[in-house]
């Protein structure tokens, strides 16, 4: 046991580490993530989401304007430039949740495609982090879209003004609606999992960094030496210095864990205990990545100064690919090709999977069990690398 408490007293000499990976950069996403809107499902009324919506008229039309005028009926508009970065710019701050861009010449080629029994004139549409919002904005304009073009090919001799009146008396039409009172919010998980998503990077750093200085720490030629000296096992040394380090990543875990726990508070009082604990286990799964990674670092020799730097750096590589900073939705298809060879991206699955149904089914075990599985043969993958480099030295 005296082999257990060195190797979890070269962390604990480290106390600057542990307090700005893993308290701080909890606290970071907690910050970050704490703001992110949900649906409160148990509400007795019924108000539509609203999404804040960023419309882009390159027509002009009196058919695009009056698209704008409708999307700004039952949701935010915001102005922003016609420009890729500004429109990029504005969904990955949150200014919008979702970008509708009206190309130019579409009044006219919506008439034209209408009365020849053509395809109607698409609109480009990106999303931002409120993809629930920013999902129902787009089916309103796609609606509106489909509207027009229905209105068009009834009365073929309609100018645009009189198909604007024809599609405003058809979209004013509405249902009658009556609120029935559900036991679960499941929206209400949307702050935590963002805030999950986000630990990818927290655990990255802070376990390659603070369990990797250990292993580099307990590999030291002149310590090793030491050590293989003792009467102890060298089996047995090396047993006790993984099962320090593990109990170290897990504590990672414990605490970020509950900073998310405790910052969601009443929101995620709500959903069930058994969906969290699949959600957290998740993230225990994905922790394995790192203590891999930082096993295998430093049978590679890399030293403290590269620890701090390929923590920094693969963490916000890999948390990226996960989503984490901007969604993947966004990402063009190779980005999203590459976010599969990223174990964050598997645990992102997996815990939406977990936090984004009613109930655990089945299928939804069947996802849950995929992403921790490859995300586990991520870490084992890593782990055999390490395992070979030690046996070369």
């Amino acid at each position: 046991m005296r082999i257990f408490r060195t190797a979890l007293s070269i962390a604990l000499r480290h106390p600057i580490y542990l307090g700005v990976y893993v308290l701080f950069l909890s606290a970071i996403g907690s910050f970050i993530t704490g703001s992110a809107v949900y649906v409160d499902e148990a509400a007795e009324t019924y108000e539509p989401a609203r999404a804040s919506i960023a419309v882009v008229d390159r027509d002009g039309s009196e058919l695009s304007r009056a698209l704008r005028d409708h999307l700004a009926t039952q949701n935010d508009v915001v102005d922003v430039s016609d420009e890729p970065f500004a429109l990029q710019d504005a969904l990955a701050t949150s200014q919008a949740n979702v970008a509708v861009v009206v190309p130019e010449g579409f009044g006219d080629a919506l008439l034209d495609a209408a009365r020849t029994e053509g395809d109607l004139p698409s609109i480009e549409v990106a999303y931002g982090g409120y993809t629930q919002a920013a999902a129902l904005a787009e089916q309103q304009a796609l609606r509106w879209v489909s509207l027009a073009g229905a209105a068009a090919a009834l009365v073929p001799d309609a100018d645009m003004d009189a198909v604007v009146d024809l599609v405003a008396d058809a979209s004013g039409v509405r249902a009658d609606i009556q609120v029935e009172a559900g036991e679960v919010s499941y929206g209400a998980a949307y702050p935590f999992q963002s805030y999950l998503s986000f630990t990818t990077y927290t655990l990255m750093c802070s376990v390659i960094v603070c369990v990797g200085l250990v292993f580099s720490k307990m590999s030291a030629p002149d310590l090793r030496s030491r050590m293989l000296g003792s009467p102890a096992r060298p089996r047995r040394v090396s047993m006790h210095v993984f099962l320090a380090c593990l109990v170290l990543t897990v504590a990672v875990w414990v605490v970020a864990s509950a900073v998310g726990l405790l910052s969601g508070g009443l929101r995620i009082a709500v959903v069930a205990p058994a969906q969290v604990a699949l959600a957290l286990a998740s993230m225990l799964v994905f922790a394995l990545v790192p203590l891999s990674l930082a096993f295998t670092l430093a049978q590679l020799g890399v030293t403290e100064d590269g620890l701090n730097a390929l923590g920094n750096i693969g963490g916000m590589v890999m948390s990226f690919l996960g989503g984490a900073w901007v969604p993947l939705s966004l990402m063009g298809s190779e980005v999203q090709a590459a976010a599969r060879f990223s174990p964050a991206f598997w645990t992102n699955e997996a815990v939406s999977a977990a936090l984004t149904t009613p109930v655990v089914t089945a299928d939804v075990l069947a996802r849950l069990g995929c992403g921790m599985g490859v995300t586990a043969l991520f870490a084992a993958a890593i782990a055999s690398i390490g395992l070979a480099a030690t046996r070369k030295r």
